[in-house]
């Protein structure tokens, strides 16, 4: 019985140490527990203020443009709870002044190109109702593995924010990525666009046709607006990187009308006194699926017999605080390289600010660019000059937009400010394009094309 009663008086001590220390650790986790409200403040919000100053000057008596528009918008980044977190924000835009960017020029009839996307391009009379929601998602992310559901930003080399106006491209649907050490894959299916230049959300069978869609193949003008069928498009890319040697392989598929596979490899040579080789190769090859997005060819997106392939080459040296490269691009005249401009700008090593090369075939790029961090600190230089070799005017099966051939000249400067003022950065960029051969060249052909000036200025703050 002795004994009985001292074990039970030894587990009885011993259950009320452990419960006096049960009870302090709650006391702890009292003390450390926090409110919905604390958690949610924790998060991160950010600010965004630019405005921007542009201007065309075109030749002869055309009208010139000129606006300036100014904006701010205010995101939030949630705190992450067992690998959950959300996003939103949104951004306004409002119109300070403008200048004959809402009306035809009397001469050609044709309307304003660049400075419309600051604002609302089908909604030409609004200046001041431009506000829109962009990111709104929810993620996971789990060790290396993270899932994004909702509308979100995209950067790939064909799809993009194409974030050179006031607002950029955001896109819906559910991405996952994989971040390893070295390599990096993305999948993704999206449903969903908002766009450059636009308030509004498109599905992606309306995103074909927002913007200016040339002339099909049979000289007539695409008629491929509200025509197509396609239910989304899914992306897949694969991008490594391993001293000095960059990989990437990306595939788009726009479901019902076609395949854009896209490949670039980047190799960068060390040597002594700050000196590097960087050489780079990249190519696509596109082909129709289906009848292109719709049966009727007059209406349809690509043609199934187009098939349009291009390579790129790049050399480049850096040697201290100079960067000089020679850029080129080749695409083959078995259809038109097309990608729609609604999705994002093209990156490629011959790529210029104001022109692309999506709609084009037969063509050949040859572009030099040179990049300087100037003594003084914060401020940036950068030039680029090309000669862009299309095909015909009136080829239609190789210049969808019908484009002269041109050089291309380019000039900007950037000062991004430190200490105090850090986030303010200041961007001066000028574009000069001019025909190759002016003779025969309507004005029609030449305005907001060729033989013009665009002027702007951009000040931008981030925190």
């Amino acid at each position: 019985m002795i004994r009985v009663f001292i074990i039970i008086l030894l587990f009885t001590q011993s259950w009320n140490s452990l419960a006096g220390s049960v009870n302090d650790d709650l006391d702890s986790l009292k003390v450390k527990k926090t409110s919905l409200k604390e958690d949610l403040k924790s998060g991160n919000f950010d600010f965004h203020f630019r405005s921007y100053l542009m201007s065309t000057i075109n030749s002869g008596e055309v009208i010139n443009y000129a606006t300036l528009a100014a904006g701010a918008g205010i995101g939030y980044t949630s705190p992450e709870w067992n690998g959950l977190q959300f996003r939103f924000n949104g951004f306004f835009t409002y119109q300070v002044f403008e200048n004959n960017i809402r009306i035809a020029d009397p001469i050609t009839g044709g309307g304003n190109r660049y400075e419309i996307l600051l604002y609302d391009m089908n909604d030409v009379g609004n200046s001041n109702k431009l506000d829109r929601l962009e990111e709104l998602y929810l993620a996971y992310r789990k060790n290396r593995v993270k899932l994004v559901l909702g509308r979100q930003k995209v950067m790939t080399p064909l799809l993009n924010d194409q974030d050179n106006r006031m607002r950029p491209n955001v896109f819906q649907g559910l991405s996952v990525t994989y971040s390893g050490l070295k390599l990096k894959t993305t999948a993704m299916w999206i449903n969903q666009v908002t766009i450059r230049g636009t308030v509004d959300w498109y599905s992606i069978d309306d995103s074909f046709g927002v913007y200016s869609f040339g002339r099909n193949p049979f000289g007539e003008p695409s008629n491929y607006k509200g025509n197509i069928s396609s239910k989304g498009i899914g992306l897949l890319g694969l991008q490594y990187h391993d001293q000095g040697l960059t990989v990437q392989t990306w595939n788009y598929t726009a479901e019902n009308v076609f395949n854009m596979s896209f490949g670039q490899v980047d190799y960068t040579i060390n040597f002594p006194q700050s000196t590097r080789l960087h050489l780079g190769v990249q190519g696509f090859h596109q082909f129709a699926i289906n009848d292109g997005g719709n049966a009727n060819n007059q209406l349809t997106y690509i043609l199934p017999d187009e098939s349009a392939s291009g390579i790129g080459a790049k050399i480049g040296l850096f040697r201290g605080s100079h960067s000089l490269s020679f850029n080129y691009l080749g695409i083959n005249d078995k259809g038109r390289f097309l990608f729609p401009r609604e999705w994002g700008r093209e990156q490629l090593y011959a790529s210029m600010p104001r022109e692309r090369y999506e709609g084009a075939g037969g063509m050949s790029a040859y572009v030099i660019k040179y990049d300087l961090v100037t003594p003084v600190e914060g401020l940036f230089a950068q030039t680029g000059a090309g000669l862009v070799n299309h095909s015909s005017m009136t080829s239609f099966t190789t210049n969808k937009y019908g484009i002269p051939s041109y050089y291309h000249f380019t000039g900007m400067l950037e000062y991004r400010f430190k200490n105090y003022f850090e986030g303010f950065n200041l961007q001066f960029l000028a574009v000069n394009k001019s025909a190759k051969q002016r003779s025969g060249l309507l004005d029609s052909n030449k305005i907001n094309r060729v033989d013009m000036w665009n002027l702007n200025f951009i000040v931008d703050y981030k925190f």
